[in-house]
């Protein structure tokens, strides 16, 4: 995952990749609104690669939120992630098995 930030006069804009391949990238920006100073936009745009115009980035969702808003879907996603944490993290012994006959001695 990609992630970058711009700061202009006090405008922050956040970037990230969602998800890449060859063919497909989706991102995620969130940024404040001007107009509306204690909203902030979330943006989901992708980006069809093998498509007539591979530049041209449509818009997937857009979403307006306040920062206590933000801050729970921070904490929403932080929560997931602890709680899958110990779901995946197994998966590579599963799977190796070099990791299973030593384990089994």
């Amino acid at each position: 995952m990609s992630v970058s930030q711009t700061n202009t006069h006090h405008k922050a804009e956040v970037h990230c990749v969602l998800s890449a391949s060859e063919t497909f990238i989706e991102t995620i920006s969130i940024k404040p609104i001007s107009a509306q100073p204690w909203l902030n936009e979330l943006v989901i745009k992708t980006q069809l690669l093998t498509a007539k115009d591979p530049e041209e980035k449509r818009v997937k969702s857009r979403s307006c939120m306040e920062r206590d808003r933000l801050i729970e879907l921070r904490d929403a996603i932080s929560r997931f992630l602890d709680e899958t944490h110990a779901v995946h993290e197994p998966h590579d012994l599963r799977f190796n098995p070099a990791s299973n006959r030593n384990a089994m001695g």
